[in-house]
This record gives C-alpha cells, sequence and structure tokens, in this order.
C-alpha cells in the first residue's frame, strides 16, 4: 500500500489523463460545430458581446490633484499602445506562446500543458489560449465542465476571426485579475509596485516597468492569490523565474536580463484593499453625486447613481481650492490648540457660483466617518441664525431704522405667552442696533411682527434643506440645529446679492470616453431675494464687524467684511457667519461629542479662526468692495415694533413660548443704549415641540 502522496499523485495522473482525453475529443469536435454554426448562417456563427468592465472612478480638486478613487473593482482601462512591449511579452510568454499565430486556440498547447501537469504531480500550465480566457472571463463563466469549455474554444476561434491579435489582448490586458484588488495592468502596477516618497505613497508608472516587475505580473495571472507576492514570496519569485525563463527562449529578452530580473526585490508595501472614502472630502463628494438629483445623468435613483458611480470610470473634478483648503486648516491649528477639549469645523463657499472651496470637517474624520459639517442635524447655530430673521424684516417691508423694542423680559399674548430673560432691558433702538449688538427680546419681537412662516419659508430658500424648522420664538436664536453647510450657504446667498446656488463639491464629470456628462458652471442659482435688500442687510451686517460682537473677524489691509456672531446655551456650541465679495464662510467651534459648555463666544475663537482663514485665503486676491446699501436702508421707519404689538397666529401645533435667552449682564447696563458687545444664548428652558435645546447628535 503506498502512502498519501503516491495516491495523490496516481489519482491526479488519471485525472490528469482524462483532462487530456477530453482536450483531444474537443479539439476534434471544434471543426464539426463550426461548420454547423457556419451553415445556419450567411455571416458566420454569433458573435456574443464582451460583458463590459466595471471601472474605477477618479476624484481630483480643482488643480488636478488626485485625491482618491471609488470603485467595486479597481480598474481603469489603458490602450494597447500604452502598455510597454516588455509587459506584453512577458504576458504572452506566460499564458499563450503562439497567441501571435493560432486561431485562438492552441491544440497542441493544451496537450503540452496536460504533460508538463502530468510530469510534476501538480498544475504547472494551462491550457487555454488569451483569447479562451478573454472568452471565459467576459463572456462565459469560470465553471468547469466539457460544455462549457465547448462553448468557450467555438467562441474564441469565432472571436480570432472578428478582431484583431491587437485588439483581443488589449481587452485581456484590461480585464485579468492580477490579485490584491487589482484589475488590468494599469491598476496592477499601481497597487502592488508602491513606492515610499517623501510626501507618502506613490505608485509605479506603467511606463516605468522593469523586466522583472513584467516577470512577476505575467506570473501571477493563473493563480493570483496563490502566488500573492505578500502572503508566498517564495511562490511569487518562483513564477517569476518561469516567466523569465520562457521569455529567455522566446528571444524576448537575454539571459544577462533575465538573471539581473531574479535579483529585483519583491513588492512589500500591502496596498489598500477597498476603494471607498478616505477624507471627508471624497466622502462628501461621493454622497453629493449619489443623493443630488442634479446628477440624474448618473440614473434616476440613488442605487442606480451609486452603481454606475462605482463602475463607470469617471473622472471627478472638484472645486476643492488646496489654497484655500489649506488656509482653513492652518486657521484651525493655530487657534483651536488654545481651547484644549473643543474642536471646530469650517465650510468656506464662493458665493457667485456655490462651489464649496474649502471644508474642514471636524477631527477624526478617517476613524470616525463623521463630518461635522455637513451631516445633518449639525449643531445649533446661536445667533447667526437672525441673519435670516434680519433678510425676512427688510423683505417685509422694514426698515433698518425701524424702532425695535429690546427690554427684558419678551412678553407676548397668548398662545406665545410670557418668557423670562436674564439679558438686561435695552430699551428701544433701531434694527440695525439691534443687529449690531445681537439683542435677543429685539429680534424676538421682530420675529413675531414679520411671522414664524416667512422666516421658516425664507430659510429654505437661503439654504436650509432640513425640514425641523418650527414656529417658536428661540427659532431666531438659531436653537433648532443646522448644519455649517447650510449656515455657509445663507452666507453665500447674502454675499451673492440674493442668488442662492446650492453648495457643489463637483464642478465637472468626465467619462471614460471622455465625453463631458455635467458642468457646474452652467448652473445660474436661484434669485430668493433683491440685491436691494441683500446689500442693505450686507451694510448692516458690517456693522457687527466693525463695532459689535464681530470684531475679532476685522481682515487685514482694511478689507470689507461682513458677518455676524453667535453663541449658544452654556456657550456650549459658538459660530461666527461671515463673507467678503469673493468668499462666504462659516465657522462652528465646540465639543465633537456632545454639547458640552465652556466653547465661548461667537465673537471668540470662531471669528479669530474667520479672520485667520480669510486673511491668509485671500492674501493674493484683489481687495473688493460691497455694492451700496441702496434704497432699502433709505426707507423711512414703519410702525414701531412692540412689545403689546398682536402676533401672528401661529398653527395650531405651536408650542408655548419657551423661556427667553439668557445671558451674563453687562457691567454697566443702559437701559436705552446697548453694550457694545452683549452676550447672546438661546433659553435655559427649551419648548416641548420641537427640543431646540437637545444636545447635538453625532448621527
Amino acid at each position: 500500500m503506498g502512502t498519501k502522496a503516491t495516491v495523490g499523485r496516481r489519482v491526479l495522473g488519471v485525472v490528469l489523463v482524462g483532462c487530456i482525453a477530453t482536450a483531444l475529443c474537443i479539439a476534434l469536435a471544434i471543426p464539426a460545430v463550426l461548420t454547423v454554426a457556419d451553415a445556419g448562417s450567411s455571416r458566420g456563427p454569433r458573435l456574443v458581446p464582451l460583458r463590459t468592465l466595471a471601472q474605477r472612478s477618479s476624484i481630483f480638486d480643482a488643480n488636478g490633484n488626485l485625491l482618491g478613487r471609488l470603485g467595486l473593482q479597481d480598474r481603469v482601462d489603458v490602450p494597447l499602445s500604452a502598455v510597454p512591449r516588455i509587459l506584453q511579452d512577458a504576458v504572452i510568454a506566460v499564458e499563450d506562446q503562439t497567441f501571435w499565430q493560432n486561431p485562438g486556440i492552441d491544440v497542441h498547447g493544451t496537450l503540452r500543458a496536460a504533460l508538463a501537469n502530468l510530469r510534476t504531480g501538480r498544475v504547472e500550465e494551462g491550457g487555454s489560449t488569451i483569447t479562451q480566457q478573454l472568452v471565459k472571463n467576459r463572456v462565459l463563466t469560470s465553471k468547469r465542465t466539457a460544455n462549457r469549455k465547448l462553448r468557450e474554444m467555438v467562441l474564441a476561434v469565432n472571436y480570432a476571426k472578428h478582431y484583431s491579435k491587437q485588439q483581443i489582448l488589449d481587452q485581456y490586458l484590461n480585464t485579468v485579475y492580477f490579485g490584491q484588488g487589482a484589475y488590468g495592468v494599469q491598476s496592477a502596477m499601481e497597487r502592488l509596485f508602491l513606492r515610499q516618497g517623501p510626501f507618502g505613497l506613490y505608485s509605479t508608472p506603467l511606463s516605468e516597468i522593469t523586466v522583472g516587475q513584467a516577470a512577476l505580473l505575467a506570473g501571477l495571472i493563473s493563480n493570483p492569490e496563490g502566488d500573492n507576492p505578500f502572503a508566498h514570496p517564495d511562490r511569487a519569485a518562483a513564477r517569476r523565474d518561469v516567466a523569465l525563463s520562457r521569455m529567455v527562449d522566446l528571444g524576448d529578452i537575454t539571459q544577462a536580463q533575465a538573471d539581473a530580473a531574479k535579483q529585483e526585490p519583491l513588492p512589500s508595501i500591502l496596498p489598500i484593499a477597498e476603494l471607498r472614502p478616505r477624507t471627508s472630502w471624497v466622502e462628501e463628494v461621493q454622497d453629493q453625486l449619489v443623493n443630488d438629483p442634479r446628477y440624474t445623468f448618473l440614473g434616476a435613483t440613488p442605487a442606480a447613481r451609486e452603481h454606475r458611480l462605482l463602475s463607470g470610470g469617471f473622472s471627478v473634478d472638484t472645486t476643492l481650492d488646496p489654497a484655500v483648503q489649506q488656509a482653513a486648516q492652518d486657521a484651525m491649528d493655530t487657534i483651536l490648540p488654545q481651547k484644549p477639549g473643543f474642536t471646530g469645523a469650517l465650510v468656506a463657499m464662493d458665493p457667485n457660483t456655490g462651489a464649496v472651496k474649502a471644508m474642514v470637517a471636524g477631527p477624526g474624520f478617517e476613524q470616525s466617518q463623521y463630518n461635522i459639517a455637513t451631516t445633518p442635524p449639525g449643531r445649533q447655530a446661536g445667533s447667526t441664525w437672525k441673519t435670516i430673521t434680519l433678510a425676512a424684516a427688510l423683505n417685509a417691508g422694514m426698515s433698518p431704522d425701524d424702532i425695535v423694542d429690546g427690554s427684558s423680559p419678551c412678553d407676548f399674548p397668548p398662545p406665545l405667552g410670557g418668557t423670562e430673560n436674564v439679558e438686561p432691558g435695552f430699551g428701544s433702538m433701531t434694527l440695525r442696533t439691534a443687529t449690531v449688538n445681537s439683542v435677543n427680546c429685539a429680534f424676538a419681537r421682530t420675529e413675531v411682527k414679520v411671522g414664524f412662516q416667512p422666516i421658516i419659508d425664507l430659510a429654505h430658500a437661503m439654504g436650509i434643506r432640513q425640514q425641523t424648522l418650527a414656529p417658536v420664538l428661540t427659532l431666531t436664536l438659531g436653537a433648532i440645529e443646522t448644519t455649517p453647510l447650510e449656515m455657509a450657504t445663507v452666507a453665500s446667498t447674502i454675499a451673492s446679492g440674493g442668488v442662492r446656488h446650492w453648495p457643489s463639491f463637483v464642478s465637472k464629470v468626465v467619462g471614460p470616453d471622455g465625453k463631458v456628462l455635467y458642468d457646474a458652471s452652467s448652473d445660474p442659482g436661484q434669485r430668493v431675494l433683491s440685491s436691494d435688500v441683500t446689500a442693505c442687510e450686507t451694510d448692516i451686517l458690517r456693522g457687527v464687524v466693525t463695532g459689535g460682537t464681530g470684531t475679532n473677524a476685522r481682515l487685514a489691509d482694511g478689507r470689507p467684511v461682513a458677518g455676524k456672531t453667535g453663541t449658544t446655551d452654556g456657550q456650549s456650541d459658538a459660530n461666527f457667519l461671515g463673507f467678503t465679495p469673493q468668499l462666504a464662510a462659516f465657522v462652528w467651534h465646540g465639543n465633537a461629542d456632545a454639547r458640552v459648555p465652556g466653547a465661548g463666544f461667537g465673537g471668540d475663537v470662531p471669528a479669530r479662526i474667520f479672520k485667520q482663514f480669510m486673511d491668509e485665503a485671500l492674501a493674493n486676491a484683489p481687495v473688493l468692495q460691497f455694492p451700496d446699501p441702496g434704497p432699502v436702508c433709505t426707507r423711512a421707519p414703519t410702525q414701531p415694533v412692540i412689545d403689546e404689538s398682536p402676533a401672528p397666529t401661529p398653527p395650531p401645533a405651536a408650542p408655548q413660548a419657551p423661556k427667553a435667552p439668557s445671558a451674563p449682564a453687562p457691567t454697566t447696563p443702559k437701559p436705552t443704549t446697548p453694550p457694545t458687545v452683549p452676550p447672546t444664548t438661546p433659553p435655559t428652558v427649551p419648548p416641548t415641540v420641537p427640543p431646540t435645546t437637545s444636545p447635538a447628535s453625532p448621527h
């Protein structure tokens, strides 16, 4: 009785002999099959089309730098002319030595491979030609049956009649799998032969392939996982040496070249396995392309758009400006460490196009996959929301010189009821003064005068997409969560003269054939406010920076800037909304995990981050002026907004009024003139519906 190894070899021998017999039968049958097929059609056998290959999509910044790749398979088609001849020769030497001469099948090669495998006791060679492998991978399946093998051989002969050898080799080299998630020769070079550079890892260009690398890739095709150079370096080296020997036999290289190639080190830097977003920016680009209806050219549904994005081989140019992004990160890195335990997020947009130029998503996106800047419901915007109430008031016909009541407490007729407010009574003042000094009760009364629904409708028009806004007194105090991206859109709408551009992370999408499928420059935006209203509001908001709560946001060289501060209850969230004619931004500052008191006021850290960011981002940009305040700012005052004025009838579900916002009293309160920098905070006790002061959720 023999050993297990002997028994195994005998069994394998029987199997291989059977394979030889099957191959002979198939070879003899092919001419008859082709004759029958030809007889049924004047055009010959039906040519089954090749399945479409899935290709990765690549994401680039505004300067053409690669940001990331997305895909179901890491593949990018390249023409045969871009594949070095040494790699073509290596693949042919290993996989199909008669490729240039055979009619799609090689009976002698099949028998030779079977005999070689019988001699060694294991599968050393495959009998399929390159054309057969292409048919198996792109038309049929890898199921091992005699019927499938026969169809494969018939189709291979058919393809060899209809396509040139160059076309077949082109398709094959872009089809085959090399292991480590690499499909096709371009991806194989990029993934398997990584190099360490001064600024990180770099891919080796296909054009720079060496003899040893070409032989290694060719050797991997038959068993990409079993001969994986990272998991099985000895096997990989052995397969490389086989490829080199065959290349010498065919005259593709000299023995000296082969000997030198055998000394080349095997790849050692393991590539990343998945093609998925690894930065907040790439994640946001993918999310927008999949979920935003602007990109219906990718498909009618999010699922269809996602599949096409991940398999269509698109080139996506984004709006990310590297210099502006660096300025944003520099500002965060400089100022945030001064406030341990707290972090920040920033979004900056071009108000004339809606292009998002920079985004700081918060800490640890790579670990948490959570983007504070864009993920709903966001955080409380505080009094930066007053920019929306102010726009609604001016749009409704109010004048900046209208007298509003800033006295405390803020009492209203039922059903709104009365509130308590520890902010001192500032008495009567103009709407402009109330904005510059961010007086809560003055804005609560203005909100009631204008009406909740017009303010909510305008908020949506200006850039708030979430449907969580409700008719509560703390609406104007920003106690209902919004994202920094939404608030940056509000700032952008004012800066653009009332034309809202939805924020865009994508500037252009190009298909694998070079055809432009989407170009954001054709988006005209939508007018939601008159230019007269926004010119006046801009003039009022300039006063916030020149002499109000936002003086820390004054820019260098006297560059005109407008903005609004915002601070929430307990100073858990501090915010600054600001803009110049070229750039609008929103800065949030707080704790990343929960609403933790102590972040400070919006006029402190957020305003200082905004200033440093804008100074650096616009250092080489021309100093542009805002438009003149215009006729809205010269309107005659209308009827004063008084404490006892009738309130608009709220919807039936309107909750009872919450407690009014609280803030520490200034050192020397004056009854008729507000202090220069009064702190503003949302109410201590939130309304029952909706919970406007609930802690921000990371989900």
